[in-house]
Protein backbone atom coordinates (compact mmCIF):
# COMPACT_ATOMS: atom_id res chain seq x y z
CA UNK A 1 0.00 0.00 0.00
CA UNK A 2 1.05 3.41 -0.96
CA UNK A 3 2.32 6.21 1.74
CA UNK A 4 -0.26 8.47 2.33
CA UNK A 5 0.75 12.42 1.61
CA UNK A 6 1.90 14.24 4.39
CA UNK A 7 -0.28 17.09 5.99
CA UNK A 8 0.74 20.22 5.72
CA UNK A 9 0.61 24.11 7.18
CA UNK A 10 0.68 27.04 5.33
CA UNK A 11 3.36 30.20 6.29
CA UNK A 12 1.39 33.30 6.57
CA UNK A 13 2.72 36.53 4.85
CA UNK A 14 4.21 39.16 7.48
CA UNK A 15 3.56 42.54 6.53
CA UNK A 16 6.26 45.34 6.83
CA UNK A 17 6.78 48.64 6.46
CA UNK A 18 8.73 49.10 3.14
CA UNK A 19 10.59 46.72 1.00
CA UNK A 20 14.14 45.78 1.12
CA UNK A 21 16.93 43.74 -0.86
CA UNK A 22 19.01 41.22 0.39
CA UNK A 23 20.14 37.58 -0.73
CA UNK A 24 18.39 35.04 -0.90
CA UNK A 25 15.22 36.12 -0.85
CA UNK A 26 12.27 36.31 -2.73
CA UNK A 27 9.70 38.31 -3.63
CA UNK A 28 6.08 36.51 -4.77
CA UNK A 29 3.59 38.87 -5.91
CA UNK A 30 0.44 39.13 -3.57
CA UNK A 31 -2.90 38.14 -5.39
CA UNK A 32 -6.27 39.03 -3.86
CA UNK A 33 -7.47 34.96 -3.31
CA UNK A 34 -7.53 32.07 -1.20
CA UNK A 35 -4.60 30.61 -0.21
CA UNK A 36 -4.37 26.49 -0.83
CA UNK A 37 -2.35 23.64 -0.95
CA UNK A 38 -3.03 21.41 -3.30
CA UNK A 39 -2.72 17.37 -2.93
CA UNK A 40 -2.64 15.17 -6.08
CA UNK A 41 -2.25 11.75 -5.33
CA UNK A 42 -2.62 10.11 -8.67
CA UNK A 43 -6.01 10.29 -9.74
CA UNK A 44 -7.47 11.88 -6.44
CA UNK A 45 -6.90 15.73 -6.31
CA UNK A 46 -7.51 17.60 -3.35
CA UNK A 47 -7.56 21.83 -2.73
CA UNK A 48 -7.40 22.77 1.19
CA UNK A 49 -7.41 25.99 2.22
CA UNK A 50 -5.91 27.67 5.53
CA UNK A 51 -8.17 27.24 7.83
CA UNK A 52 -8.45 23.18 6.29
CA UNK A 53 -12.29 23.52 3.94
CA UNK A 54 -12.28 21.54 1.29
CA UNK A 55 -12.36 23.64 -1.74
CA UNK A 56 -11.67 21.08 -4.48
CA UNK A 57 -15.95 20.76 -5.66
CA UNK A 58 -15.61 24.27 -6.05
CA UNK A 59 -13.32 24.52 -8.31
CA UNK A 60 -13.64 21.25 -10.60
CA UNK A 61 -11.28 23.11 -13.76
CA UNK A 62 -8.56 23.05 -11.46
CA UNK A 63 -8.48 19.78 -10.09
CA UNK A 64 -8.86 18.54 -13.61
CA UNK A 65 -5.56 20.59 -14.64
CA UNK A 66 -3.51 19.26 -11.36
CA UNK A 67 -4.93 15.89 -12.38
CA UNK A 68 -3.38 15.86 -15.89
CA UNK A 69 0.08 17.37 -14.29
CA UNK A 70 2.80 14.43 -14.98
CA UNK A 71 3.72 13.70 -11.69
CA UNK A 72 1.99 11.10 -9.85
CA UNK A 73 2.18 12.54 -6.67
CA UNK A 74 2.65 16.59 -5.28
CA UNK A 75 2.22 18.95 -3.06
CA UNK A 76 1.76 22.73 -4.12
CA UNK A 77 1.65 25.79 -2.21
CA UNK A 78 -0.49 28.55 -4.02
CA UNK A 79 -3.35 30.93 -4.24
CA UNK A 80 -7.00 30.55 -6.14
CA UNK A 81 -7.39 34.07 -7.81
CA UNK A 82 -9.83 34.83 -10.70
CA UNK A 83 -8.87 38.42 -12.87
CA UNK A 84 -10.58 41.33 -14.46
CA UNK A 85 -9.97 42.12 -17.35
CA UNK A 86 -7.32 44.59 -16.49
CA UNK A 87 -5.30 41.26 -14.74
CA UNK A 88 -6.31 42.65 -11.12
CA UNK A 89 -7.34 39.72 -8.65
CA UNK A 90 -10.74 40.05 -7.36
CA UNK A 91 -11.07 38.05 -4.19
CA UNK A 92 -15.01 38.44 -4.10
CA UNK A 93 -15.32 37.11 -7.77
CA UNK A 94 -14.03 33.62 -6.41
CA UNK A 95 -17.78 33.65 -4.52
CA UNK A 96 -19.58 34.32 -7.99
CA UNK A 97 -18.22 37.04 -10.59
CA UNK A 98 -20.91 39.83 -11.69
CA UNK A 99 -22.48 38.74 -15.00
CA UNK A 100 -22.18 42.16 -17.02
CA UNK A 101 -18.06 41.80 -16.43
CA UNK A 102 -15.66 39.29 -18.40
CA UNK A 103 -12.63 37.87 -16.10
CA UNK A 104 -10.55 34.69 -15.89
CA UNK A 105 -11.70 31.63 -14.39
CA UNK A 106 -10.68 31.28 -11.42
CA UNK A 107 -6.46 30.11 -11.45
CA UNK A 108 -3.91 28.77 -9.02
CA UNK A 109 -1.10 30.82 -8.55
CA UNK A 110 1.82 27.94 -7.51
CA UNK A 111 4.66 29.38 -5.99
CA UNK A 112 5.98 26.05 -4.11
CA UNK A 113 6.29 22.65 -4.31
CA UNK A 114 6.23 21.07 -1.06
CA UNK A 115 6.37 17.18 -2.24
CA UNK A 116 6.63 15.77 -5.52
CA UNK A 117 7.45 11.57 -6.73
CA UNK A 118 7.20 10.57 -2.94
CA UNK A 119 9.59 12.90 -1.89
CA UNK A 120 9.44 15.70 0.85
CA UNK A 121 10.56 18.62 -0.11
CA UNK A 122 10.04 20.78 3.35
CA UNK A 123 13.35 20.78 3.97
CA UNK A 124 15.61 21.47 0.94
CA UNK A 125 16.27 25.12 -0.22
CA UNK A 126 13.50 27.22 -2.26
CA UNK A 127 15.47 27.33 -4.89
CA UNK A 128 15.74 23.30 -5.24
CA UNK A 129 11.79 23.27 -4.51
CA UNK A 130 11.52 25.69 -7.16
CA UNK A 131 13.41 23.71 -9.57
CA UNK A 132 11.48 20.33 -8.98
CA UNK A 133 8.40 22.85 -9.50
CA UNK A 134 8.75 24.28 -12.54
CA UNK A 135 9.73 20.59 -14.00
CA UNK A 136 6.82 19.02 -12.86
CA UNK A 137 4.46 21.58 -14.10
CA UNK A 138 5.91 22.61 -17.51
Amino acid sequence: MAEPLPTVDLMHATQIAKPFHRPGWVYEEKYDGWRVVAYKDADRVRLVSRNGRDLTRRFPGLVAAMGDLPARTLILDGEIAAFDTGLVSRFEWLRGRPKDQTATPPMLMVFDCLYARRKDLRGRPLDVRRHVLESEVD
